[in-house]
């Protein structure tokens, strides 16, 4: 036993010396046992290596196509050091194996490939057994020094009895691709569907391969994509580095980066490159990485179909929606105002407007908005409430209609009208009554006496003298006193009714512009990005009717700044105020970093600059 000890020993430093080989002259020979076996039978690909020198060899590998499977390796030593890797294939036909390799202190060497032939089991009658079972196998040799737990060779992995790999784990469909584009690493990007309607999602992957092992991002670019919405929904990807085989070559892949985009207008629209930058071992140690961009990809746009469209349809309003509606209180005094908050929930890019009924008596005043939206299993969703005050000028009951969504579905190919019933609501009080008919009749007694006939007919008592009735300003006089009476009371009124109808509006306005603010400071000191913009973008609008009587909401962005300085409105302001507009925008949909703090005292700034230097068409004062 000390004696087999002894010599197990020596063989391990034997082996161990074995390894230092031929720096001026190495030389490689690939051998194959059998050249021909059966779908499943183990087969065996040996490098021997020989040299009259001592150098390091490390890192032995061997390339294999797919079909056929590496389970083991083994490295022995005699006059010669040998790499030998026990194979398997899974399916028929001729492959090349290899090159077999190792690196040396010149660089990585290798050698030829080989060719077997693979068959169906059954055909072979005279197997030839591999080489672990023939004379002098050097496996059993290194069993007999110490049998499967001899020592492992530095830079030889899997010395000792070989164990079957484990399985690697099924790659999902979208990561999989035919061929590499690079031995390297590539970046590769997919859109579905690439054929939508406008404001219909379009998913956006963007997928890295790294073929030398695990790797980092050291940088990434956002692809271009001026004509669509964006919503990053990669929070809920899995970003772990897969591994899988391609064409011999252990890849890992990972995907990087995920967008649901909502086309603004039809046509051929282009997505920009995506870029990373790889870094890590056998990639890049610069900064930027070893940098690699994805292919530009083209969506086609169309419209939704004009046949079945319904009234009211505003293009861009896709997805599938509800409506619900609180109406609150049911029974208010006339000229005064109730509380309707409409909640819209669905998929797909929720639209900002509601279509409300229009009547006689009742004023729906500009909504406030808040909003929850966010991707689930890669599709963006949630709901958005408008909450309206509505002012009510007309006695009864009233019944107010509903509030009303038309959309087109995609999936299912078809328009939809989502509907919320609003119900009745009682208006007590009547209209005021005019006080000017009440001082008419007052004034009607003193003008009697003017009708009262002479106390006794006779002969004109003078040629020049005329009875009041034949004159005309007798019935200028009679008539028009009241008359002037009833106008000047009714203008009066008129004015009175103007005025403060006028003052309640702007103070609703700059009660909602108030409350817009206050929640805007409140998102920004939570770092609450979408509703920060969602409540600057109701303050904006808020101030440019209450400086303007616009409704800002039914002018395009890209027409505000010109309208808004046809209004009176000094063109820096202006301009200000719809490039703040287009910044909520960037804001809710993109999720760009900025410093809220900040963004909110611009919105701020604007409102007071809006209702400070408004022109002649002002209705309101400084917020």
């Amino acid at each position: 036993m000390t004696r087999a000890r002894t010599a197990a020993v020596a063989g391990a430093l034997g082996v161990l010396l074995a390894t230092q080989v031929a720096v001026a002259d190495i030389k490689l020979r690939t051998e194959v046992t059998p050249r021909k076996v059966e779908i499943g039978d183990r087969f065996s690909v040996r490098l021997i290596l020989s040299s009259d020198g001592r150098e390091n060899v490390s890192d032995p590998q061997l390339k294999v196509p797919a079909g056929v499977r590496i389970f083991g390796q083994q490295v022995t030593q005699g006059s010669v050091v040998a790499i030998t890797w026990m194979l398997t294939a899974s399916r028929a036909g001729k492959y090349r194996i290899g090159p077999a390799s190792v690196v040396t202190s010149n660089g990585r060497t290798s050698d030829k490939p080989v060719t077997v032939e693979v068959v169906a089991q059954g055909t072979l009658t005279d197997k030839q057994p591999p080489l672990g079972g023939q004379p002098l196998d050097p496996f059993s040799i290194m069993r007999g020094f110490g049998g499967p737990g001899f020592p492992a060779l530095p830079g030889f992995p899997g010395f000792g009895e070989p164990e079957p790999p484990p399985e690697l784990p099924a790659l999902p469909e979208d990561y999989k691709v035919e061929r590499a584009s690079d031995p390297i690493a590539f970046l590769r990007a997919t859109a579905e569907p690439q054929k939508v309607v406008v404001g219909e999602q379009v998913t956006l992957s963007a997928y890295a391969y790294g073929g030398r092992g695990d790797f980092g991002a050291a940088s990434f670019g956002e692809p271009g994509r001026d004509d669509f919405l964006a919503v990053n929904i990669g929070e809920d990807d899995d970003t772990r580095k897969l591994p899988f085989d391609l064409d011999g070559q252990r890849w890992y892949v990972s995907k990087i980066a995920s967008y649901a985009l909502f086309p603004l207008k039809a046509g051929k629209l282009k997505v920009g490159s995506m870029s990373i930058g790889f870094s890590g071992p056998g990639y890049s140690t610069s900064p930027q990485g070893l940098l690699r961009k994805s292919r530009p990809l083209e969506i086609e746009v169309v419209e939704p179909p004009l046949r079945g469209r319904p009234p009211g349809y505003h293009l861009g309003d896709v997805g599938h929606f509800s409506l619900s509606a609180q109406v609150q209180p049911r029974e208010v005094p006339i000229d005064g105002s109730i509380s309707i908050i409409a909640k819209l929930e669905g998929t797909g890019n929720l639209p900002f407007t509601l279509l409300v009924p229009e009547q006689d008596g009742v004023h729906f005043l500009e909504p406030q908005l808040f909003d929850k939206i966010e991707p689930r299993r890669g599709v963006v969703q949630g709901f958005r409430t408008f909450t309206y005050v509505v002012e009510l000028t007309k006695p009864g009951e009233l019944d107010l209609g509903e509030i009303t969504l038309p959309f087109y579905d995609a999936k299912a190919r078809a328009y939809g009208v989502a509907r919320a019933a609003l119900g009745k609501v009682r208006v007590t009080g009547s209209a005021k009554t005019s006080s000017a008919a009440a001082k008419a009749a007052k004034a009607g007694p003193s003008l009697k006496g003017l009708l009262s006939p002479p106390a006794k007919m006779g002969p004109n008592p003078s040629a020049h003298a005329r009875y009041l009735p034949s004159r005309v300003g007798f019935w200028l006089l009679l008539f028009g006193l009241p008359l002037s009476a009833l106008l000047s009371f009714a203008l009066s009124d008129l004015a009175k009714r103007w005025r403060r109808r006028r003052a309640e509006r702007r103070g609703s306005l700059a009660s909602a512009l108030d409350a817009a603010l206050t929640q805007l400071a409140e998102h920004a000191r939570a770092g609450d990005t979408a509703g920060s913009a969602g409540a600057a973008e109701r303050a904006l609008f808020l101030a440019i009717e209450k400086a303007t009587g616009l409704k800002g909401r039914g002018v395009l962005k890209a027409q505000l700044a010109d309208v808004l300085a046809n209004a009176a409105v000094p063109r820096d302001v202006a301009d200000q105020t719809a490039a703040l507009l287009g910044r909520c925008d960037e804001l809710r949909f993109t999720g760009a970093a900025v410093e809220l703090a900040s963004f909110s005292a611009e919105v701020r700034d604007a409102c007071q600059k809006l209702a400070q230097r408004a022109g002649p068409g002002a209705t309101g004062a400084t917020p």
